[in-house]
């Protein structure tokens, strides 16, 4: 217990430090800045243990605590003399009534119930989750033991089930309390992934709260934390949990912040939210490889949508972002095999064609996501009536950008259901000779939407954000 708290506060501080110093602070109170500082310093310790092991001097507590001590000396001294600012929404009111009071406090409880159930379900709950047992908590296992990925895990093939080419973040970050403790306990390790949904629900709550409210912000933490996803549900179908050491929540943590970054940057609300948005697609690249889309669709939006110099702000974010990934992980994992789910081998002609037949099944299988009360209430069906009614009048040129990522993100995906030649014995035995594909939609398709839920709900509160009628509002407000 002492050593997750410790890395939750050593993460809490590197990230606070690069808010200040180099982001602005733009956060709207306490709490928002919590959320991102925890985004933020998932990442940079991550980053910090990427780049000791990169240069051979392994992940160790000592080495670790030195390179975490010169930045935060280094950071510390650039933000020196900085003060914290407090953002307000342009039309918050001055004096809110009773009921909204109530009403702000009622949601706020139910998002930390929520919350608080996440986090206690992830502490007394062994990890369980195929995926998480064999990767993430399998590589911060031997990050905790050898202090290193780049060896026999990455290089020989008898670890090809780890999926060695995977980018290691949330190994990274799972592994410093046996790290710092000097043993490895499972269920310690497996006890810091609910803390990236609490950081996600903070950061949600802020960004809403900046720009239509505080009623809004809360509305929509609430709204996340009590996602089936994220909550309570444990096993497929369709979801793993935000307690289950999986790695698409933190992924959609960075997701989630790097869109409304760069969100906030297209509308010229803050100078250096493109710098954030760049950074934090570093961070959602070295997550999953789900990140990749995100680069393609953030690109193509900033082209789309941006005022003049398109070419210089998209190669800004993606090029920092893109910079982050491959000077800590993509070049080095060129070398690793790729013999379990390698995609880019699938992506041909050839394989497409013989994959079209598929398009029906991933898209009825996607139909049905969006409509799943079990494991979703009805959040894709609320995003989707709030996004019809505010558009017009609540939407901006950077809430434009949104929209653009989650279909370039979702188009992805399809694009590698069609092309998968993914299988299984459990594939086999379900599908019974059939195309394993619809067991592989069953297991995945849940987690993959997950990536793409929490902005989007973001987006819909923006735009329809919620009002407290007041006494004063003229007939029909």
């Amino acid at each position: 217990m002492i050593e997750l708290a410790g890395v939750l506060v050593v993460c809490a501080v590197l990230g606070a430090l690069v808010d200040r110093a180099w982001l602005g602070d733009p956060a709207r109170d306490g709490f928002e800045r919590l959320g991102r500082a925890w985004m933020l310093g998932f990442g940079v310790a991550a980053c910090l243990g990427m780049a000791l092991d990169l240069v051979g001097l392994g992940v160790t507590a000592t080495t670790f605590g030195v390179a975490g001590a010169v930045f935060a000396l280094a950071v510390g001294a650039a933000a020196r003399g900085k003060s914290w600012a407090r953002v307000v929404a342009p039309d918050e009111p001055a004096v809110r009534s009773t009921g909204e009071r109530v009403a702000i406090v009622v949601l706020a409880l139910i998002a930390f119930a929520s919350l608080a159930v996440v986090i206690r379900s992830g502490w007394v709950r062994p990890t369980f989750q195929f995926d998480a047992v064999t990767r993430w908590m399998f590589k911060a296992k031997a990050l905790a033991v050898h202090g290193s990925l780049l060896g026999d895990v990455s290089y020989d093939p008898l670890f090809a089930f780890t999926h060695q080419r995977y980018p290691p973040l949330v190994s990274h970050v799972a592994a410093l309390p046996a790290i710092f403790s000097g043993n490895f306990d499972d269920r310690i390790t497996s006890a810091i992934f609910p803390w990236f949904a609490v950081a996600a629900t903070l950061v949600v709550y802020g960004a809403v709260a900046r720009r239509v409210g505080v009623l809004s912000g809360v509305f929509a933490a609430a709204w996340i934390a009590t996602l089936p996803l994220v909550g309570y549900l444990a096993f497929p179908p369709p979801g793993a949990g935000a307690f289950s050491a999986m790695a698409d929540i933190p992924l959609a943590l960075f997701v989630t912040g790097a869109v409304l970054a760069a969100s906030d940057a297209l509308d010229g609300r803050r100078d250096r939210a493109h710098l954030e948005a760049g950074l934090l697609l570093g961070f959602a690249l070295l997550t999953k490889n789900e990140g990749l889309p995100l680069a393609v669709g953030m690109g193509l939006g900033v082209l789309v949508l941006a005022r003049g110099a398109r070419l210089r702000r998209v190669a800004g974010i993606v090029g920092l972002g893109a910079g982050v990934y491959l000077a800590l992980w993509g070049l080095v994992s060129l070398g690793f095999p790729a013999l379990d789910e390698h995609y880019p081998d699938r992506l041909n002609v050839d394989a497409v064609q013989e994959g079209l037949d598929r398009i029906p099944l991933v898209a009825a299988a996607i139909g049905h996501e969006l409509i799943d009360v079990r494991g979703w209430n009805v959040t894709w069906i609320a995003v989707l009536i709030l996004l019809a009614v505010g558009w017009r009048r609540g939407a901006t040129r950077g809430l434009s950008l949104v929209p653009i990522v989650v279909c370039v993100q979702i188009a992805a995906y399809s694009l590698a259901y069609v092309v998968t030649s993914w299988t299984s014995p459990a594939a086999e035995l379900n599908t019974a000779g059939g195309d394993p594909l619809s067991y592989l939609l069953t297991l995945t398709l849940g987690r993959l939407m997950l990536h793409v839920a929490f902005v989007s709900i973001a987006c819909a509160v923006i735009v329809a954000p919620l009002r407290w009628p007041s006494p004063h509002d003229p007939p029909g407000v």
